[in-house]
Order: structure tokens, then sequence, then C-alpha cells
């Protein structure tokens, strides 16, 4: 499959209207108890197996050392261990937590995330592994342990201006923020490591704080060209007001700063479906497999027919409430 064909096939799996529509839903799902939350999300995971992901442009990475091991090898999930990795090809491997800042519209959500990482390798499968921390958001999202959540971080934002200037500023419902101004016009493209990034991105779980012992990693769907380069942004194009993300864990100056001024483009597996890749040459057979004509669009049909139903019962009850009221 060309680049331009799978581009296109991952737009066209992201209906703005059904994203909307779940975004309208989501007060009236969290009505709903999270067993059949779940239930309604596996079953479309099924029909739908996978999702498209699109990270937008000027995506944003702070890769930090991490400054007590002990800490935080106590986060990592059983069979995980922490690994040293470089960042870009050229340069002094180290223990990293990550701290990645983007924009993305999704199958199930359209908004920023601020996500949290500890790079580590599973000791089953050998790969290298992103390990998700936590994460925050100013729109809907979905994890196995909370089911569908609303936002935790309105009124956040992250974007870039006419200067070249990247403008992260997320605060979180407990007061938890990362602010920061990066100008990146004088970053320079550099090739990427490529077991961090592609074979990383084979293998994502959840640290022991989201409490989802059980859940096994998971893997995108993406061309590999996607990582092979990135602007490294200096230092000193940084204006890091506060980063308050698990003090202590990290040393306080980011070692590498990474920006990708482009659009990264992924198949997600759906809750309840999971696709296992273990290299490179299997990431790049299972692309050519992709057949988008064959994958349906996400659709919030489950949950406008429950959100029905429940009117209709609502409407049931009232009317017989009226009725034994009246006929006194």
């Amino acid at each position: 499959m060309n680049t331009s064909d799978f581009i296109k096939g991952v737009e066209r799996l992201i209906d703005p209207i059904e994203v909307g529509t779940l975004h309208f839903m989501q007060s009236f799902n969290n009505m709903m108890p999270k067993g059949l939350q779940k239930k309604m999300v596996e079953a479309s995971g099924k029909k739908m197996p996978y999702m498209g992901f699109v990270v937008e442009p000027y995506s944003y990475f702070l890769c930090y050392e991490v400054a007590d091991l002990d800490k935080a090898k106590q986060l990592l999930p059983d069979g995980f261990s922490l690994i040293k990795t470089h960042i870009f090809a050229d340069d002094e491997p180290k223990y990293y937590g990550i701290i990645g800042c983007f924009n993305a519209h999704t199958n199930g959500f359209w908004g920023l995330r601020v996500e949290c990482y500890l790079i580590a390798q599973d000791d089953k499968t050998g790969l290298l592994s992103w390990i998700i921390l936590d994460y925050d958001t100013n729109t809907i999202t979905y994890d196995p342990k909370t089911q569908l959540s609303d936002p935790n971080a309105s009124h956040s934002i992250i974007t870039v201006d006419f200067n070249g200037d990247v403008h992260v500023d997320v605060t979180n419902n407990q007061g938890r923020k990362i602010n920061f101004v990066s100008n990146i016009s004088q970053g320079v493209f550099k090739p990427l490591d490529q077991r961090l990034w592609v074979e990383g991105n084979l293998s994502i779980g959840y640290s022991r704080l989201k409490n989802l012992e059980g859940t096994p990693p998971f893997s995108l769907i993406f061309n590999p060209l996607e990582f092979e380069k990135a602007l490294q942004i200096s230092k000193t194009h940084l204006n890091l007001v506060e980063n308050n993300w698990f003090p202590g864990l990290f040393k306080t100056v980011p070692s590498e700063l990474v920006c990708f001024p482009y659009a990264q483009h992924f198949l997600s597996d759906s809750p309840g479906h999971a696709t296992e890749i273990n290299n490179q040459d299997e990431l790049i057979e299972q692309i050519e497999r992709v057949d988008f004509s064959k994958i349906e669009v996400f659709s919030t049909k489950s949950f406008k027919s429950v959100f029905l139903l429940g009117g209709l019962m609502a409407l049931t009850s009232n009317a017989i409430l009226l009725f034994l009221l009246f006929s006194r």
C-alpha cells in the first residue's frame, strides 16, 4: 500500500459527526454502568477492529533522564524492566521518562493530550516499550479501567503561532500542570533512534498507577517512515514555566526536545481487539494486509439506541405517574 492510500484511509475512518455525537452524549454515558459501557465499546470493537488515530502537526516531546530509578521501577507493571535508550540515533543512551504533548483527532475523541511515559523493555518479548504513567486531556477519553471518561484538563491549550512558537499550557483538575513555550524555527531534522520510536510503538502498556494489571501491551500500525527523523530543539529555545508531573522522578531539565512538524497517521486497536506485531518487518506486512474498504467507520448507533431506550423509559415512567396522579 502506498503512503497516500494509507494516510487517506486513516483519515476517512474518522467521521467528525460521529465524534461530535459521542462528545455530546458523554454526559448521558456517565449515567450508564461501567460494565455496560465496556460491553458496548468492546462489541463495537469486534465489528470495527481498528480506529483511525491522527496526531496533528507540532507534537512535542520533552525527554527527561530518570532521577529516581527505584521509584521508576516500582511504577512499571510486572514483566517490564527499565532500559537505557537513545532519543536520536547518535546521542547518549539514558533511562528516560518522556512527556508527550499533542493534539489529535480519532474515531472516539478530538482534542489535546499530555501523556507521560517510562521507557522499558518487555521481559517476555524483548520489545522496547512505552509505559503510560498517566495522561491529561481536554476531551473525552477511554481506557480499560475508567471506560469512557470526561475531560480532566478543560480550558487547556496546545498550539503553534506564526513565529514558530509552540505553546503548551495544560492544567488538570487536581492542579497538575505543564506550561512552556518553545520556538521550533531553528530546529534541525535529525535521524531518530528506530528502536525507541518504531519498535516502542509496537508495545505500549500501562503502569501500576493505572491499576490495569493483566492488560496486555497494544500495537499501533503505521508507516515506519513516520519516525525516520524529527526536529531536535535546542534547550535554549525552551521557556519552561512550570512542570510538576511526578516531582523527583525525573531530572529538572530535559535532556532532549523533539518536535514532529507534520501529522502522523496510525491505526489503533479498538477496545477488545489486539494486534500483535513484533518487529518492523511484521509492521510492514500488517500495513500491506490492511483493506480499508472492509473497515467500518466507528458508529455511535449503539449509544444512540441506549439513549433512546432510556428516554422512552423515562417518558413511560412519567406518563404512569401522571396517570396515577390525575386518576385519583
